[in-house]
């Protein structure tokens, strides 16, 4: 990304200029990538912008037909379709049939952002260490070089689909191990041909539905399937602590009454420490039980607050907390709140493990789908039946 573009790009995502979705896609994979962790940003930036910026989910720049079918082996297939079924910024997908007769969808990967890619992340480095320098507060509150080399790390791995099918095989084993002990039975897993596929192709069975961002924004989405969905991920997220690393609603396929997971390249860890530290948390605030939640957050840091530290932390923890009892989505974000709850810990000396991250990412896109489809829920009690849940089986 060159200078100018990525100036461009923070004045439309930190200043008053308007989000050009449009613009952010030419800008290269990077800028886009970029886009997209702001858009769950609720804590510092406007929920309109956030709400613009969330279309780089879904809203990208096919690549032509030429180069699609340049990367293809068309010996596997009986018809393929030239029109991608879907797009995202590493790859598109394109419907096609086998020779032995089953309906496939073919996803490939967009190869060639690979060096643009990985040069535009070493010039932005450079601009955020230049940042900090001159204002060290930042890396503190912020911290941009981590989110870079978060965005860095499960983006070039996007960019080789073995991950994906790595991914798609270690949620399935997980699965397939519990599904005796939980009930799992909502959450399926779609075969993928290894055989025909590679690091930049790969081919799997088609399975009719939409995704839950299609259903958000035609609102045909029931507010219970959400529900269940907290209940399948919430379990790989605080009772295994290995889950589905980008599961925003471009990612969930509902066929009937099963979910798919799909784009499985970015696969989240958490150490136990960390999962039943935030499943505690969450039991907590459940209840609205604001001084154990305090505690469970100081728990969790790798700094321990004590004495006036943490009395001093508490207080400050309920008084950010003071409009959140019995409150909607619509009232008050969770991922704001949640946002604002780690920055607080962290101007206080607290200091998290790297997992947190992937993991409050997965809750902002769970908060953010609840604002969609029901904006007058109040997700912590509705959430309280599965958290007892995943309480009983750790």
């Amino acid at each position: 990304m060159y200078i100018f573009k990525f100036i461009d790009l923070l004045r439309m995502i930190y200043g008053k200029k308007p989000v050009d979705i449009l613009k952010i896609q030419k800008y290269g994979l990077l800028a886009v990538k970029i886009g997209q962790v702001h858009a769950t940003r609720l804590d510092f930036l406007p929920i309109e912008k956030c709400e613009e910026l969330s279309k780089l989910y879904r809203s990208t720049i096919p690549i032509s037909s030429e180069d699609v079918l340049a990367h293809v082996d068309m010996s596997h297939f009986s018809e393929f379709d030239e029109k991608p079924l879907a797009s995202a910024s590493v790859g598109q997908v394109h419907k096609a049939k086998l020779k032995s007769g089953e309906e496939v969808v073919v996803k490939v990967i967009k190869s060639r952002f690979k060096k643009d890619f990985i040069r535009q992340v070493r010039a932005v480095k450079i601009l955020f260490k230049i940042a900090i320098f001159f204002y060290p507060k930042l890396s503190k509150v912020f911290d941009p070089i981590g989110i870079l080399e978060h965005i860095e790390e499960y983006t070039l791995r996007e960019l080789d689909l073995l991950n994906e099918i790595e991914g798609h095989n270690i949620l399935k084993k997980i699965y397939e191990e519990n599904k005796g002990s939980y009930d799992l039975s909502k959450l399926k897993f779609c075969r993928i041909y290894e055989e025909i596929s590679g690091s930049d192709l790969m081919v799997s069975e088609f399975v009719s539905g939409k995704t839950i961002d299609e259903l958000l924004e035609k609102k045909e989405l029931d507010y219970s399937k959400l529900l269940t969905l907290f209940k399948l991920h919430g379990f790989f997220l605080f009772n295994i602590g290995t889950f589905h690393g980008d599961i925003h609603p471009g990612n969930i396929i509902l066929n009937g009454e099963n979910f798919f997971f799909i784009d499985t390249g970015a696969i989240g860890y958490s150490t136990r420490k960390l999962s039943l530290g935030l499943l505690n948390f969450f039991d907590h605030l459940s209840n609205f039980d604001y001084p154990n939640c305090a505690k469970a957050l100081n728990q969790m840091s790798e700094v321990y607050l004590d004495g006036e530290k943490f009395e001093k932390f508490e207080k400050e923890f309920i008084e950010l907390y003071k409009d959140f009892t019995n409150s909607t989505v619509s009232d008050v974000s969770l991922t704001k709140k949640m946002m604002q709850t780690i920055k607080l810990g962290v101007l206080n000396g607290m200091r998290f493990e790297k997992g947190m991250f992937p993991i409050i990412k997965s809750l902002m896109f769970l908060d953010g789908m609840v604002l969609k489809c029901n904006p007058d829920a109040r997700l912590l009690p509705d959430m309280k039946q599965f958290i007892d849940e995943f309480n009983k089986i750790n």
